[in-house]
């Protein structure tokens, strides 16, 4: 019996939005139907480009239009929320594939969920990296005692906790076999009104989160030098970090040298393990929803540690995103004015400053 074809529409027509068109276009168990942007140029320039049948600047006309098996969700994070509930009230779709990070609050999150599960639609979000070779193959070495017991994992990045720091604590939480996470407690400064594709971000952050067993999984963000390697597993009885040209270097007690591993060809990638989950081929997928609320919950925790000044014992309650509250509270005023988008300027920016 033949897969069946999916009927395909996309919201968000930027960036990420031609890259995932294009796979949808070329994949031949998916057809890419029609296409969705409140910006009618970059709407009307993506269907051209991959030959899409239609394309509004209305994603309600759309859904009374169109017949649709799947929603992309590729816009900016502070309307995804509220296009993933709209989708699954209002559509057939048994499918939602949505960018990272999945929104912009943990209360936004739990809505999505809660309204995909009512219509049993299925939720993922796009981390690709657990479907990366060498974090795959890591996370196999790990379950299978290379190191012993995996006691710390460090991440170490930039550019915003919700803009790159998803990518490294759900790449983490994915190396380290997907740990429950049991407290967090972080700090945070913000002093410019810096923001991120139109949502809140801070200036640097870190992060301490503990894991069932005692797992230590360290986050840094934009923090000054000199700093650790941030692609290292220390455990029991040994320790995990990459290598040159997609490898990974091995050192335990049954060798006397680091050892050079040659990771595994993935067996999928994230849009065809999607595709399988909703044929019934697989029993989930590496980026359900389920999983990925996880990632912004610890991520929130981190903001909502500053915010109590304590140890934030999960699962967290807060719904709303913390560090709004403490900028909307003045517990982080603003020192140097002028507010900035690093991804997305401002009107008011200046273009290549």
């Amino acid at each position: 019996m033949a897969d069946k074809k999916y009927k395909v529409g996309l919201i968000g027509c930027g960036g990420m939005g031609n890259s995932h068109a294009g796979v949808f276009k070329n994949n031949p168990r998916t057809e890419l139907v029609a296409v969705a942007d409140i910006n009618e140029e970059l709407a009307k320039k993506l269907a051209e480009k991959f030959a899409v049948p239609r394309y509004y600047t209305d994603r309600k006309e759309m859904f009374r239009n169109e017949e649709l098996d799947i929603l992309a969700v590729t816009t900016w994070q502070n309307v995804r929320a509220e296009i993933v509930i709209d989708a699954a009230e209002n559509t057939n779709v048994v499918g939602i594939f949505g960018e990272k990070p999945m929104c912009a609050s943990l209360g936004e999150a739990q809505d999505m969920l809660s309204a995909c599960d009512k219509k049993g639609i299925k939720l993922v979000i796009g981390h690709q990296r657990r479907f990366s070779a060498v974090n795959t193959e890591a996370r196999k070495l790990i379950q299978e005692g290379a190191i012993g017991t995996p006691q710390v994992m460090i991440r170490r990045d930039g550019q915003g906790l919700l803009n790159r720091g998803t990518h490294e604590i759900d790449e983490m939480m994915y190396i380290l076999g997907d740990p429950k996470a049991l407290w967090v407690i972080g700090q945070v400064s913000r002093e410019t009104d810096k923001w991120e594709r139109r949502v809140r971000c801070e200036d640097l952050c870190m992060g301490l989160i503990c894991f069932e067993g005692g797992i230590r999984g360290v986050y840094e963000s934009d923090l000054p030098g000199p700093g650790l390697r941030g692609d290292v597993v220390y455990g029991s009885d040994g320790t995990l970090k990459r290598g040159e040209k997609g490898t990974l270097l091995l050192l335990n007690n049954k060798a006397t040298d680091w050892q050079v591993i040659t990771p595994r060809a993935p067996e999928t990638n994230q849009h065809e393990e999607f595709l399988d989950w909703l044929d019934g081929k697989v029993d989930s997928h590496r980026g359900d929803g389920h999983i990925a609320i996880k990632t912004m919950e610890i991520m929130m925790a981190i903001y909502e540690s500053l915010r109590i000044r304590n140890v934030v014992i999960l699962p967290l309650q807060t719904r709303e995103n913390p560090l709004d509250l403490m900028v909307e509270d003045g517990i982080l005023p603003v020192k140097k004015p002028g507010r900035y988008d690093i991804r997305a300027p401002f009107p008011e920016q200046v273009k290549n400053e």
